[in-house]
């Protein structure tokens, strides 16, 4: 049985669970937050303002115009996703994101952050083999955040694994639970504090979910396992 990464409250209520553990826990996480957020922000919102430049001086050409048009959408589109992202773990750390349930399939949740997760693997050769399990039963979250839960463990072990590895993405049922493993061979090294900081921001937002996440620690290989109580 894989171990848990982070003890989840009995109250799910990260606002309570932070006041256990102080304020200063809190600000912390929040100034890890701004750090990353403010570093990965500036990608995208750099490629805008270059190509906007290039614009006002009049050095792009007219046969380029669809093509830079393109690149602006897409590099809008990224840095308005990073944002939403962000309000969600603020909130999420802050103990208020708003949750809203609905019934759910895990195999859904897998294909989706797959396809998501797997255009950014492909650098590296990294791939995914799914075995989904279509007869496991229902469960409840919050559809996109689960989605977006499940896509940022996937890049957290993408992120171990070597070249040309495979990642094994597999559910399964147990008695009255479901869950979802992700597990894959790791690079020499331990998790990196950019890693832990996802894994810690996860587990937030797993929790506000009735969630739990766990870790394997065995050497070599990165695991990442969710587990929820299966919806009759």
């Amino acid at each position: 049985m894989p171990a848990t990464v982070f003890d989840v409250p009995e109250d799910r209520a990260g606002s309570a669970w932070l006041a256990r553990e102080g304020h200063a826990r809190q600000g912390e996480l929040l100034v890890a937050l701004l750090s990353r957020y403010n570093h990965d922000v500036r990608t995208p919102l750099n490629t805008i303002m270059s190509w906007t430049h290039l614009l006002q001086q009049g050095a792009v050409d007219g046969s380029r115009s669809r093509h830079v048009a393109d690149v602006l959408a897409r590099n809008a589109r990224e840095q308005a996703l990073m944002l939403d992202e962000f309000v969600d773990d603020v909130r999420a750390v802050l103990g208020v994101l708003k949750i809203e349930p609905v019934g759910l399939r895990i195999e859904d949740l897998v294909e989706r952050a797959v396809k998501c997760t797997a255009p950014l693997a492909a650098p590296h050769r990294v791939s995914f083999r799914v075995q989904s399990r279509h007869d496991l039963a229902g469960i409840d979250g919050d559809e996109q955040r689960l989605q977006r839960l499940v896509h940022r463990l996937l890049l957290a072990v993408t992120h171990r694994a070597p070249e040309g590895a495979a990642i094994d993405v597999s559910s399964r049922l147990d008695a009255a639970s479901a869950a979802l493993r992700i597990e894959g061979p790791a690079a020499a090294g331990d998790w990196s504090d950019a890693a832990l900081l996802e894994l810690q921001i996860s587990s937030f937002i797993a929790a506000l979910n009735d969630v739990e996440l766990a870790i394997d620690g065995a050497p070599g290989r990165a695991a990442v396992e969710l587990r929820w109580r299966a919806r009759a």
